[in-house]
């Protein structure tokens, strides 16, 4: 797994000696995440000529003598290297149908965006109060080429700026390792273990199985995944309840029903053909989960994962 460096953190002080301090957090808190399974640190790639103070950028520090050479070393082997935060953010937009944008406060935030792409942790400098949190809301923002399909939601980054924080993030990460799933095949082969709740039609199996870890789309895919699953997992009365979901649920309009109605119309396992307009969101790309809720057995249907209909 790897940590994504939120940039919005970085600014000037008056002094070098307060820049160093700043590091040397930095590399003590990574030395205690990296035991819980995050290795790589993923930059931007002007990150090493950020000033820290007048005359000091992380350049400097890298060289400076009064620095421990250990973490020097160290945070060259983990940082500065590709692929940068902006690669990972523009992969899939060669020739893509949808831009993305990841703000905070209104501002541009691409490591806060990356590790919400790919469902990881950002880290910080602890040089601001705004920093002192385990948990940051950010907003995300997809519009279609067409402009015909544009969509905006607050979504929650997992964040680290002291080691008290990874105390509070102790049970996240811990289930992050634990439903690490490393590709669309082993989740396939492993569905009923992973998702006891769900019902996958065997279409989904052609449509994960090219898919890996290295995508971010298949991060998010496993995430509203066990969203759902906790959902039907809890479920008890009532018929199937949108609004408590974590992530945005909708149907389909009665006019893309008619017109998609043999694609939406999907064979399940138990033999009968059910009509799927329910369905979750996911990014990049206009990414659709398609499922249909059996409100007498508290279970959901999976019917299709991929690009909208």
């Amino acid at each position: 797994m790897n940590l994504y460096f939120n940039e919005l953190s970085i600014k000037q002080t008056d002094h070098p000696e307060t820049a160093k301090q700043w590091m040397n957090n930095l590399m003590m808190v990574y030395k205690s995440v990296s035991e819980k399974g995050f290795k790589d640190l993923r930059t931007t790639e002007n990150f090493a000529s950020e000033l820290l103070a007048p005359n000091y950028t992380i350049s400097h520090w890298l060289v400076d003598k009064s620095v421990d050479s250990v973490s020097q070393s160290l945070f060259r082997s983990i940082a500065l290297k590709y692929p940068f935060i902006e690669n990972n953010l523009d992969k899939k937009n060669d020739g893509g149908s949808k831009l993305y944008e990841f703000k905070y406060n209104g501002r541009i935030a691409k490591g806060l965006g990356a590790a919400c792409l790919f469902n990881s942790l950002a880290i910080s400098l602890d040089n601001n109060p705004e920093w002192n949190r385990f948990s940051i809301m950010i907003n995300v923002n997809a519009v279609s080429d067409e402009e015909t399909d544009m969509t905006e939601t607050d979504e929650e980054v997992k964040h680290c700026s002291k080691l008290e924080h990874l105390d509070q993030l102790k049970d996240w990460i811990g289930n992050l390792k634990k439903l690490s799933i490393p590709n669309g095949k082993l989740l396939w082969l492993k569905r009923k273990e992973l998702f006891p709740h769900l019902i996958f039609c065997e279409s989904v199996q052609d449509q994960v199985s090219s898919l890996n870890s290295s995508h971010p789309e298949f991060k998010q895919i496993i995430k509203r995944l066990f969203e759902l699953e906790d959902y039907c997992s809890q479920w008890e009365n009532g018929s199937f309840y949108t609004d408590t979901m974590p992530s945005r649920i909708t149907l389909e309009s009665d006019s893309r029903i008619n017109e998609f109605k043999d694609q939406l119309t999907i064979l399940c396992p138990d033999g009968k053909n059910r009509l799927f307009s329910f369905h979750s969101r996911f990014t990049p790309g206009a990414g659709r989960i398609y499922f249909a809720p059996d409100n007498d057995k508290k279970i959901c249907y999976v019917g299709y994962i991929g690009l909208k209909i």
